[in-house]
Parts: C-alpha cells; sequence; structure tokens
C-alpha cells in the first residue's frame, strides 16, 4: 500500500492540476481517496499544515478502511501538537489493521509523550506495549528496541530490558553499550553470572573501560565475591583514578569485608578532593565505628549532622555507634527526639524508616531491663505498618514473654504463624512457651515438627538447639548442633552454641575445644572470648589466661555488663579484691538487677571482710532477674546462713582485752 501512495505522489508532484484533471470517478473510489492523500503531503512537506489536514480529511472519507492514510493523519496531528486527536487516529489505524506498524509505533511514541503525573507509569507500559508490536512485525528495528529497552528499565522490568538489549545485540553484536546495558539489567534481575559474561563481552570491545570494571565490580560485589570486586574496581580506579563512584563501592566492599583501614583510605581518597562529601563521610563514620574509634566516628556523625539534623541516616549512624558503645541510655534517648520530630513524613519510605528506628528502641530497651518498654516499642513498629515481617513479631512475641505476659505473647506468636507457618524463629518461640506454660511435649513435637520438614536447614537445627537448651535438655540439644556441623563445620553461631551447651553438661574439656575451634575462626568474637574466659575462671583453670580473653572481650565491647562481671570474677579467683569489686561495680552500673553479678559482688565483699554488706547483696540477687536460672538459689541461702552465723558469733564474742 505505502508503495502504491509513493507511485501516486511521484505522479502528482510534477504538477497537481494536470491529475486532478486525468479524472475523478462519480461515486467515491480509493482512487480518489489517494489523490487527495497525495495533495496533503505535498502540502505537509510545503509547511501548510491547514490544507495537508483538510486534503487527509477529504481521503479518510472517501476511504475510512485505510489505515495508511489514518497513520499519516495522526503523525500530522502530533507534529502540530493536537496530541489527543492523534491518539485517536492511531487507535483508529490499529484498529483496522493489526498488523501496521507505523500506526503502533505513532501509538508508542504518543504513550510516551503523555507519560507524565500519576498516571506516568501505566503510560509507559501502554507504550512499550506497542514497541512490542512494531518488533514483532519489523524484528531488525534497531531504534525500536532501543526504545523498547529504556522504557523497560523506567519501569524497572529488568529481564524485560534485558531481553530488549539482546534482541538489539543479534542486530548490532559489536555495541559496546548495548553490552553494558544488559550486564546492568541482567544484574538487576539476579542474573549474575550472565551479567559478568556481557560486561566481559563489553572490555573485549574497550579493554581500557574504566566504567566496564566498575559495572564488573558491582556484579562480583552483589554476589559477595569481595577480591573479585576489589580487583575490578582497583582496575576501575586504574583506568580513571578520580572516578568517586569507584572509591565509594570499593570502600563499602572493604567494610563489608572487614577491611576497615581499607575501607577508610577510599573514602579519604574521596574527601582529598570534596571534603563535603556525604557519602565518603558515612563511610568513614562507620569505618571508625567498626574500628571501635568511637569519639572520632561521632565527630564525623556530628558533623554530617550540622548540615542536615533531620536526615535519618545520620541519626541511624548515631544510633548505631552507641549500640556498639553499649550506651543503650543513649540509644533510647536519640531513637525517641528523632521520633518525636513533627513533620517527618507519612509516606511509605519514612515509615519503613520508623519502624526500623523502633525497632532499635525495643532492642535497647531491653539491654536495660527494662521489658515492657522494649514490649512498646516492638508493638509501636507493627503499628507503623508495611509489610510483615516475622521477625519483628518474634521480637515482639520474645519481649513480651521477658515482660512475664506469657499469653500475650503466646498471642503475638500464634498470629505471626497464621502468616508464617514455618518460620524457625516463631516456632522455636511457641515451642518455648509452651513448654514454660507446662505443656513440654506439645513443645517437643513443635520443634520436632519442624525438624522433620527441613533436617538439613542450618536455622532449624539452630532453633532446634535452642529449644532445647532453653528446656535444659542438653543431649538433645547436642545432638541437633552435632547435625548442624556436618552441614557447616565453620559455623560460627554452631560452634557456640554447642561449646554452652557442653559446658552445661559440665564437660568442660570437651567445651574448650569447641570454643578454641571457634577462636581459629573469628579470633575477635567477644561473646566467645568472654565464655571461654568466664568457664575456666569459675572452675579455676588457667585463670591467667582466662582473664587476658576476658579482657579482650571488654575491649571488644566495653559497655557489656556480662563481660565487666566475667573480668571481675577472674580477679576474684586471682585474689585481687580490689579491681575484681571496681569491674563488677562498673557491671551493676549497666545491668542493675541481675542475680548472678549480685551474688559475685557478695562473694567479693564477703572474701574481703565485709560479711553484713555481703550479705545485703546476697538477699538482692535472690530477688533480681533471673531468665536463665543461672543462679544456684540453695548455694546463695547456704551462703546467707553462713555469713549470718559469722555475724551473730561476732556479736556475741567478749571484747578484746584492753591494753
Amino acid at each position: 500500500m505505502r508503495a502504491f501512495v509513493a507511485l501516486v505522489f511521484a505522479a502528482v508532484a510534477p504538477a497537481a492540476p494536470a491529475v486532478a484533471s486525468l479524472a475523478t470517478p462519480a461515486a467515491a473510489s480509493p482512487v480518489e481517496a489517494y489523490y487527495h492523500f497525495s495533495l496533503g503531503l505535498q502540502a505537509r512537506f510545503t509547511g501548510d499544515t491547514d490544507s495537508a489536514l483538510a486534503e487527509f480529511r477529504k481521503a479518510e472519507k472517501l476511504d475510512p478502511a485505510s489505515a495508511a492514510i489514518r497513520v499519516e493523519m495522526a503523525r500530522l496531528l502530533r507534529e502540530t501538537g493536537r496530541l489527543d486527536e492523534a491518539m485517536a487516529e492511531a487507535r483508529e489505524a490499529t484498529a483496522l489493521d493489526g498488523d501496521e506498524p507505523d500506526a503502533h509505533l505513532l501509538l508508542a511514541q504518543l504513550y510516551q509523550i503523555q507519560a507524565v503525573g500519576p498516571e506516568a507509569e501505566t503510560g509507559l507500559a501502554k507504550a512499550a506495549e506497542e514497541y512490542e508490536q512494531v518488533v514483532r512485525l519489523r524484528p531488525g528495528d534497531g531504534h525500536a528496541l532501543l526504545n523498547l529497552a529504556g522504557i523497560y528499565g523506567q519501569l524497572q522490568r529488568h529481564r524485560d530490558a534485558a531481553r530488549a538489549w539482546e534482541l538489539y545485540l543479534a542486530i548490532d553484536p559489536g555495541n559496546f553499550e548495548a553490552h553494558m546495558q544488559l550486564g546492568s539489567h541482567l544484574l538487576m534481575a539476579g542474573e549474575a553470572d550472565k551479567a559478568a559474561a556481557s560486561l566481559r563481552a563489553a572490555l573485549e570491545l574497550q579493554p581500557d573501560s574504566a566504567r566496564a570494571y566498575q559495572a564488573l565490580g558491582d556484579v562480583y560485589a552483589r554476589a559477595q565475591q569481595s577480591d573479585q570486586a576489589v580487583l575490578h574496581y582497583r582496575r576501575a580506579l586504574e583506568a580513571e583514578p578520580g572516578n568517586v563512584r569507584a572509591h565509594l563501592a570499593l570502600g563499602e566492599v572493604l567494610h563489608q569485608a572487614r577491611r576497615f583501614d581499607e575501607a577508610e583510605a577510599e573514602a579519604e581518597a574521596v574527601l582529598k578532593t570534596d571534603g563535603k562529601n556525604r557519602f565518603a563521610l558515612d563511610l568513614e563514620a562507620r569505618c571508625l565505628r567498626d574500628r571501635r574509634e568511637f569519639d572520632r566516628a561521632d565527630a564525623v556523625v556530628d558533623g554530617l549532622l550540622t548540615t542536615d539534623p533531620r536526615e535519618p541516616k545520620y541519626v541511624y549512624l548515631k544510633v548505631t555507634i552507641a549500640e556498639a558503645r553499649r550506651d543503650f541510655e543513649k540509644v533510647v534517648a536519640l531513637v525517641e527526639a528523632f521520633l518525636a520530630q513533627p513533620g517527618r513524613g507519612t509516606d511509605t519510605e519514612a515509615g519503613a524508616g520508623e519502624r526500623v528506628f523502633l525497632i532499635h528502641l525495643g532492642f535497647a530497651y531491653q539491654q536495660l531491663g527494662r521489658h515492657e518498654d522494649a514490649a512498646g516499642a516492638f508493638s509501636r513498629a507493627r503499628a507503623v505498618g508495611g509489610k510483615p515481617d516475622p521477625d519483628l513479631l518474634q521480637f515482639h512475641a520474645e519481649a513480651l514473654h521477658l515482660a512475664k505476659h506469657p499469653e500475650e505473647a503466646l498471642a503475638v506468636v500464634r498470629a505471626g504463624r497464621e502468616l508464617f507457618p514455618d518460620d524457625p524463629d516463631l516456632v522455636s518461640l511457641e515451642a518455648t512457651l509452651r513448654r514454660e506454660g507446662g505443656d513440654t511435649a506439645a513443645g517437643v513435637a513443635l520443634v520436632e515438627e519442624m525438624r522433620g520438614r527441613a533436617p538439613r536447614d542450618l536455622k532449624v537445627l539452630a532453633r532446634v538447639a535452642d529449644f532445647y537448651r532453653r528446656a535444659r535438655m542438653y543431649m538433645q540439644a547436642e545432638a541437633a548442633l552435632r547435625s548442624a556441623r556436618e552441614i557447616d563445620p565453620k559455623s560460627l553461631p554452631v560452634l557456640f552454641q554447642l561449646g554452652a551447651v557442653l559446658e552445661r553438661q559440665r564437660r568442660h574439656d570437651d567445651a574448650e575445644t569447641v570454643f578454641r575451634e571457634a577462636l581459629v575462626l573469628e579470633p575477635e568474637s567477644a561473646p566467645v572470648l568472654n565464655y571461654l574466659g568466664y568457664m575456666n575462671a569459675d572452675r579455676n583453670v588457667r585463670v591467667e589466661e582466662a582473664l587476658v580473653l576476658i579482657q579482650k572481650a571488654v575491649e571488644l565491647e566495653p559497655g557489656s555488663a556480662a563481660y565487666l562481671d566475667s573480668m571481675g570474677w577472674a580477679l576474684y579467683r586471682l585474689d585481687r579484691l580490689e579491681p575484681a569489686e571496681r569491674a563488677i561495680r562498673q557491671a551493676l552500673e549497666k545491668d542493675g538487677d541481675n542475680a548472678v553479678i549480685l551474688d559475685h559482688l557478695a562473694d567479693i565483699l564477703s572474701k574481703g571482710g565485709r560479711v553484713a554488706e555481703a550479705v545485703q547483696y546476697w538477699q538482692k540477687a535472690l530477688k533480681g532477674e533471673d531468665d536463665e536460672a543461672e543462679l544456684d538459689r540453695g548455694r546463695v541461702e547456704a551462703k546467707i546462713r553462713e555469713a549470718q552465723g559469722v555475724l551473730q558469733a561476732q556479736q556475741q564474742a567478749p571484747p578484746p582485752p584492753t591494753p
């Protein structure tokens, strides 16, 4: 049809009146329609828009079934800004002839033009559908494929975008940009291996491309292959030393790999040329925090907050520094102040941010032993809305459990299991609540059913072991952890749990072997250092070494009441009573109601001859917090009776003779 139109136009272009005189049939016909159509084309090319429109309309009336005429009409209307009319003509053209590629192309372009405001996503989706039709009808149309790939990218439909780029590369296999774009979308679609292959093809085309090396670094970073990511980011920086994004991306990978000095160096490289770069300052602060240089980290964050005191990311960083210091009172103050700010916004992103802060608030209250407040914070986090989160449901139920509200805790767990019936944390917690409510058999049935569904799932086995540990069913806990070790012999959490369970069975040598294996894997694991040190100090074995281990744990987490208590107890075993008392009192400043710490202080006071004061602390210990039932209450009561006997004897003894 278009060839026929071209022939007509060629015939009439030199002298339209002569053509007009050839003949005009008495009845309307396609020939007469194309005559007016050709006049419209002439008028359009000479810039006479009004005449062109008039002639096209005459042609439409004479041949209303012609899609080609409507396409040209739509094209002219689009060029003159009459978009709604153009859209109507283009739609009519596709209705008349669904295989007319130019009609689909025009519709696609019109949808793109009008894709603004709240309906932008819908418009882009419709444009993509029309470009798909163009590609179906003209598979080699590179421009249509480029537009289609771009739209799918805007819509975050990465698999569709990748497919469009693959089709484009079939037309132009040596196109560097197409390989880059394909790699990017494959990465976003979760196909890291294919993404890497596409980006390597781009590098073959441009071997010195910093951009390609950086993109490959992104692929390896996403795949958590830190060594490869570092290698490719460094190659990108060799090609383009001033590439800020590559410095920052490299810094992030190094930070995740706990190579904090190198990560900070990348932040500093950016700050040398841009001293106020907030991303570099944020990275630097996190490196300082994780190197436990808290004062410097705080100073960097305070500088960021000076520029933007309401930025949640900076407040959050300040909160994590306080958590690393174990200054949970400060965490509470920071979070409550942030949440009290007016006008923080009510959109989805703001709500998600508020939930994160409330979760940290709940954990801070738990560390302070304020379990009612913790439960309130987690309840507030749930009320914020958003996607249901099994972890948050577990945190809320656990806080209610610790606050001595077992029925409410069980109700939260059951509500959670309706949404997440197989979540290991929720199943384990429900089993524990049922056991503590007196139905041990029901608890055992729950965890064993969970294990039966996933006998090789590391997390499931860990939760089964945790249930049995809490129930003091140590042999069953050990069996679950031994199975977990077969799956992952180098799992630090599994090794820690196994060591603790062996210690509870008084198999101290076996426990020590396991803890030392864990320290080979992670020499700076504060929990392992503390547990091994305290276990040996408590049984008066290698106490000097035990003290060194505990001191290292305290250096790593100086605000931990448990670690300070362990240090005090090791010092007590070494008869260094004054520093022992100082350490224990520091622990009580952070956890003043802990029964075991109160008992330890009483022992130190008694050994130093301060028996009456010791009795007061033993009595406090009997009333203190002891969620894990670690306090030997019978032994404490016996110590009180013995001490009271000593005090009574002292009162009844005659005064010493006067010299």
